[in-house]
């Protein structure tokens, strides 16, 4: 008897422990999108087509996409340099 309940504990664990690593493999990746950066933005009054069009540039994934999206949002979009520079960090998270 006592060799049988070890048993069924021991399959029930490794069942366990089977489906928790299935379900963090499985699991989607946390990914910010540039809509987090037009979100942080807009909080302070920042929006236009310019700054969505720098946000995704920003989140492209692209080479260069953090420099190019700072400078659209500095230079056409007038957003200072500190929040150009975490609103492009957010869209690349």
């Amino acid at each position: 008897m006592k060799g049988s309940l070890r048993a069924r504990i021991a399959s029930v664990a490794v069942g366990a422990l089977a489906l928790g690593g299935f379900a963090v493999v499985s699991a989607p990746a946390a990914q910010a999108a540039p809509s987090d950066c037009t979100t942080y933005l807009a909080a302070f009054g920042f929006s236009s087509t310019d700054i969505n069009l720098a946000c995704t540039i920003g989140g492209s994934g692209l080479p260069a996409d953090s420099a190019l999206c700072r400078l659209l949002l500095t230079s056409v979009s007038a957003v200072p340099p500190a929040l150009a520079q975490t609103a492009c960090s957010l869209a690349k998270v």
